[in-house]
């Protein structure tokens, strides 16, 4: 088995984006902004395993994952299953704690988590969340947090990656505002790569990026990582192709 491992930078665009919505999908080359394929889960479930979170956090992200479910019903399934985090072998979705992400590389700056995505074509097989343990959050911006992660793990990008404000929604990249539950727009990028049935067959992005930071502060916006024109720099992809096997 063969691996390949590629790097997703979420840059300011210039030009017309794709879709004239505010959601964004994550495609196998990285760029939002494309036609590319896009990724999705399929069939259209994911265990997700918070058992690595300590006592304050884990009914959070439970909770979070609970909402995700509430709002997308019989289109997609958060179930519960037991992984080991970083692990992109097993097909759960782990949150953890750590001083690095998936790809063992340090975090940087003020990015709070990053999401690690594994992929066989356009078929999501494994997707881990790690938070950094050195930026802490309060209990209503950490539900959040993890709600935006877990938008990831379905295979959205963040809203304004291809020139829209991503004003108002889940998914947007700065976190500026307090969100208790996945927005209509996001809803409607979940729903556009989950059209219903369980099977997962709408036509979505591949990648894997997820970055989140600390508290905003009084009116001051935090983006996900700062750099020259970019919005953020945001999940590490991964992907794995693999010509002889099936899973």
């Amino acid at each position: 088995m063969r691996r390949w491992y590629a790097w997703a930078v979420v840059a300011v665009v210039v030009g017309a984006p794709v879709s004239t919505l505010a959601f964004e999908l994550l495609r196998n080359s990285g760029n939002p902004c494309s036609a590319d394929p896009n990724l999705r889960w399929d069939p259209a479930r994911v265990a997700v395993d918070t058992s690595d979170l300590n006592g304050q956090y884990r009914p959070l992200a439970d909770e979070a994952r609970e909402i995700w479910q509430r709002e997308l019903g019989s289109r997609f399934r958060f179930t519960s299953g037991a992984g080991r985090p970083c692990d992109v072998n097993d097909g759960v979705t782990t949150i953890a704690f750590g001083d690095r992400d998936c790809q063992g590389m340090p975090f940087e700056g003020d990015i709070l988590a990053i999401t690690v995505t594994s992929w066989i074509n356009n078929r999501i097989v494994d997707a881990d969340v790690s938070f950094n343990e050195a930026v802490g959050l309060g209990d209503a911006a950490f539900r959040q947090v993890v709600m935006h992660e877990l938008g990831h793990v379905l295979g959205l990008d963040h809203s304004d990656a291809c020139g829209e404000s991503g004003r108002g929604t889940l998914m947007n990249s700065r976190l500026t505002e307090s969100l208790s539950a996945p927005q209509a727009d996001d809803l409607a990028g979940a729903r556009f790569i989950y059209p219903g049935g369980g099977n997962g067959n709408g036509d979505v992005p591949d990648g894997a990026n997820a970055c989140s930071i600390s508290d905003p502060r009084g009116d001051r916006a935090w983006p996900l990582a700062l750099g020259l024109g970019l919005i953020g720099l945001c999940g590490r992809l991964f992907e794995r192709k693999n010509r002889a096997a099936k899973r």
